[in-house]
Order: structure tokens, then sequence, then C-alpha cells
């Protein structure tokens, strides 16, 4: 009787252990909540008193698909911020190419480029810089500023060109982003600057801090998700697949 009862016991405590443990093992199993997994992708919220411009794209005439892709990183359908005076401006090129390329800047009030440089082939496919500073290049607060990227692949047909554009502007800094800023990593930075709607500081911030760490896929990531936002599609396709 009394090993009966045992028995009994011992099964109740065996079966009150395999459910535990079956229990413990379905909520590994079970999807988690969106809240235990936080999302760090940088998002970027467009200026509400967004200036009129936006990126035009770059169209191929007559060659097909023997030229690469351009674009440059600026918003779609507006003009982009900085508070830069002599931001450095990004562009994407697809393929590595052996036409010259050109980079102008213009404002409304000049007759004649404020920049104008050529690039020298060969260009590497990937992420381009172009430093103002590097042409003492100083961008006034509130003056609306165009740039475009020209691959030349004839440069006796000109209208044949394949050419990107975005337009810039700089702002003052608001007393309060400046006070976040002096706290804050590049990172932080990066999504500081994206939050308030500063397009291109926030694309140089994450820039900056791939080539101080291109082996960082985390970064890349980062940029391509901000570019995505802005229907850069296929600048952020190259950083998503490099490695």
């Amino acid at each position: 009787m009394r090993d009966g009862v045992r028995r009994n016991r011992q099964g109740i405590i065996g079966l009150t252990l395999v459910w535990l443990v079956c229990g413990i093992l379905w909520g590994y199993c079970l999807p988690q909540p969106a809240e235990a997994q936080p999302d760090d992708t940088i998002i970027y919220k467009p200026p509400k008193r967004g200036a009129p411009g936006g990126r035009e794209g770059a169209g191929t005439r007559g060659f097909g698909r023997l030229l690469p892709t351009l674009a440059v990183l600026a918003p779609q359908d507006h003009t982009g911020l900085t508070v830069q005076e002599q931001p450095v401006l990004y562009w994407y090129l697809s393929q590595e190419t052996r036409h010259p390329v050109e980079v102008i800047l213009t404002d409304r009030q000049s007759v004649k480029p404020l920049l104008a440089v050529r690039l020298d082939p060969p260009l590497r496919p990937g992420m381009q810089r172009v430093p103002l500073v590097d042409y003492n290049i100083r961008l006034a607060p509130g003056v609306l500023y165009k740039w475009s990227v020209s691959l030349v692949p004839d440069p006796a047909q000109r209208s044949r060109d394949v050419m990107t554009a975005g337009t810039i502007e700089r702002i003052e800094l608001p007393n309060e982003l400046r006070g976040q800023l002096a706290q804050a990593n590049k990172i932080t930075s990066a999504r500081l600057y994206a939050t308030a709607g500063i397009w291109y500081d926030a694309i140089a911030a994450l820039s900056e801090l791939i080539d101080t760490a291109p082996q960082d896929t985390t970064l890349q990531q980062q940029r391509a998700a901000v570019l995505e936002q802005e229907g850069l599609t296929a600048a952020a396709a190259y950083d998503r697949q490099r490695k």
C-alpha cells in the first residue's frame, strides 16, 4: 500500500517537472514582443518648414546599361539642411567608371558656379565625398544652393551626360540641439541631427564613423536605413551588401 502511494507521488512529481520544463521551453520558442527587441534605427524627420527643392534623378541617354548609376545623397522632395559652413557633400557611384565626373555648386544670385570641379577617372564605386573646405567654399545661412554631379561620357555631346542633383540650405544651429550635441558621441550626434531634420549632417556623422571603422557593418546598416527613408535604394543596397 505504502509503495503504491510512494509511486503515485513520484509519478505526480515527475509529471509536474515535465510540465514545468515544457512550459519554460515553450516560452523561449514564442516570438518576443516588439518592446523586448529595441529598434536602434535612426529615423530622419524632414523639417516642418522644408524649403522647396529635392533630388533630381540620374537618367542615361543613349548609352543604356553601359553607364553607372549616380545619386546625390540628398532628400527626395525637399531641401536638405546643414548647420555647417563647409559641409561635406556625399554622392553614390554604382560601378567603376572611366569617364570624368563634374561637380557643380550654384546659388540663385551668382551667374557663375560657386564650385565647378572635374574628377578625373578612374573612379571607384561606392560613396564619394566632396568636402567644401578643400575648395574654400562657405555656405551662407538662409541661402538655397543647388549641387549636381554629372558623368560625362562624351564631352562633345553634353546632352548625353548622366546628371543627378540636390539642394542644400545652411541654418543656424538651434540652442537646444547645441547643448545636446556637446554631450553626444558621434552615433548619438547622427541620431540628433536626423531627428532635428538636419539631413546632411546626419549623413556626414554616419559616414565619418564608417570611415573610421569600415569593418563595423552595424554602421553601414544604419546609414542604409536612413538612405532608404528618402528613396536612395541603390546607395542603401550598396551599404547593406558590404562585408
